[in-house]
C-alpha cells in the first residue's frame, strides 16, 4: 500500500515539474513573440504610415484603352466609359504594410506559402538556389524556386528587412483581397485604375503625356532576359518613390516596377465567354517589360495582362482602392449640374493611332506631344 501511494506521489510530482516546464516554455514563447513584434513595429515606424495615403478621384466619363489595333491584349479600342468618385493609393502596398498585415492576420497564410513556391526571374536568383531551391518552368525566364514568397522574394537568402519600401510581390488576386478588406478598402476596378493613372489626360500613353521620358518608371533596358543595363538607376525591383510622381495628381509607381491586380475580369477577345477560365485584369507593366515592347508587354496606361487569381510572381503586386459615396452628393450641391456634364468631350481630330515606329520617330509627332504634355 505504501509502495503505491509512494510511486502515486512520484507521478504526481514529475506531472507537476512537466506541467511547469511547458508552462514556462510557452511563457518564453510568448514573450519572445511578443518582443519580436516589438522589434518588427519598430523597424517599421516611418515606413508604415507614410505609404498609406490616399488621393480622392472625382470620376466622371473619360475613354479607356488606346488606339493601336496591332494590340492584342484588350486595349484595343478606345472605348468610352464612366466611374464614380473613388480614392485610390497613391503608392503600391509595400513591404511593410503587407508585414504589418501578416503579424495582425497570424494565421492567414499566402498564396504562395501555401504552394510552397513563386516565380521568380532566373537572373536574380543565386547559384545555389537554382540548383537546391528551384525547377524550370514553362518560359525559359522564370525558375519556380521554392521558398520565394512576400517576405523572401528571391527565395532563401532574400528577406523583407533590406525592402520596406519596394512593392509586396508574390502575392495574389485572394492575398490582395485580403488585404484590402483588412484595412477598410478594395481592390479597384480597372476603369478606376485607368482613371487615376491618365490623371486627366486623355489619348496618351503615359500618365504625363505622350512622349517617352527618362527617369519616370522601372522598365526593362537591354537584351531579355540576359541583361538589363539598369539605364534608370535600377535593376529588378525599385522603392515605389523612386521615381517622381507619374502624373500631376501625385500618383506614384502607376507604370513599370510591378503589375497591379484589379478587380475586373480578364476575357479574351475571340473566344467565348463562358469557355474561359477565371481571369483577372493586372495593370501597369513591370520592371521585365519595355516601353516599345520589343520584349514582354508595351509598359502604357491603356495595357492590361490577364492571370488565374492563384497566380504569383516576382513582378506582381498591387494597391487599394476605396469608394465615396459622399462625394458625389457635395459636388451636386455646389453644383446641380455634375454628372451630365461629359468629362471625355470628342476632340475636333481623330483619335491618334499608336503605332510603334512613332515612339522612335518622335519628330512626326511633336506638334501633338506639345500640347499633350505637362
Amino acid at each position: 500500500m505504501r509502495k503505491s501511494m509512494s510511486c502515486l506521489i512520484k507521478m504526481a510530482a514529475r506531472c507537476m515539474m512537466w506541467t511547469f516546464r511547458i508552462f514556462v516554455y510557452i511563457s518564453v514563447l510568448k514573450l519572445s513573440f511578443c518582443f519580436r513584434n516589438f522589434q518588427v513595429d519598430e523597424l517599421l515606424k516611418g515606413h508604415y504610415d507614410f505609404k498609406d495615403a490616399m488621393r480622392q478621384q472625382l470620376g466622371g466619363k473619360f475613354s479607356i484603352g488606346i488606339n493601336d489595333p496591332k494590340s492584342y491584349t484588350g486595349e484595343y479600342p478606345v472605348r468610352g466609359t464612366e466611374v464614380r468618385p473613388f480614392y485610390m493609393d497613391i503608392y503600391p502596398v509595400t513591404m511593410a504594410q503587407f508585414w504589418k498585415f501578416k503579424i495582425q492576420k497570424k494565421k492567414y497564410i499566402t498564396t504562395a506559402e501555401k504552394k510552397g513556391y513563386s516565380f521568380v526571374l532566373a537572373n536574380l536568383v543565386s547559384d545555389h538556389v537554382k540548383t537546391t531551391w528551384s525547377a524550370e518552368s514553362a518560359d525559359p525566364w522564370w525558375l519556380a524556386v521554392k521558398g520565394a514568397q512576400w517576405d523572401r522574394p528571391e527565395g532563401p537568402g532574400s528577406h523583407v528587412r533590406d525592402r520596406l519600401d519596394y512593392p509586396v510581390v508574390h502575392v495574389s488576386y485572394r492575398d490582395a483581397k485580403a488585404y484590402c478588406m483588412w484595412v477598410g478598402k478594395r481592390l479597384p476596378t480597372e476603369e478606376e485604375w485607368e482613371f487615376a493613372a491618365r490623371g486627366g489626360l486623355r489619348g496618351v500613353q503615359y500618365p504625363w503625356g505622350d512622349r517617352y521620358k527618362k527617369f519616370r518608371m522601372n522598365v526593362w533596358h537591354g537584351k531579355f532576359p540576359d541583361e538589363d543595363k539598369g539605364h534608370d538607376g535600377w535593376k529588378s525591383l525599385s522603392p515605389v518613390d523612386a521615381f517622381p510622381a507619374q502624373n500631376n495628381q501625385s500618383m506614384f509607381d502607376m507604370l513599370g516596377n510591378a503589375w497591379e491586380w484589379t478587380s475586373t475580369r480578364y476575357y479574351e477577345r475571340v473566344v467565348d465567354r463562358k469557355l474561359q477560365d477565371l481571369k483577372y485584369v493586372l495593370k501597369g507593366g513591370s520592371y521585365m517589360d519595355t516601353r516599345d515592347g520589343a520584349y514582354n508587354y508595351v509598359v502604357r496606361t491603356s495595357n492590361r495582362m490577364g492571370q488565374e487569381p492563384t497566380y504569383t510572381a516576382h513582378n506582381v503586386g498591387f494597391r487599394c482602392a476605396a469608394s465615396a459615396p459622399g462625394i458625389i452628393e457635395d459636388l451636386k450641391k455646389k453644383d446641380p449640374r455634375y454628372g451630365n456634364k461629359d468629362q471625355a468631350a470628342k476632340s475636333k481630330r481623330g483619335p491618334r493611332i499608336h503605332r510603334k515606329s512613332d515612339m522612335y520617330n518622335p519628330s512626326k509627332t511633336n506638334n501633338l506631344l506639345k500640347k499633350e504634355e505637362l
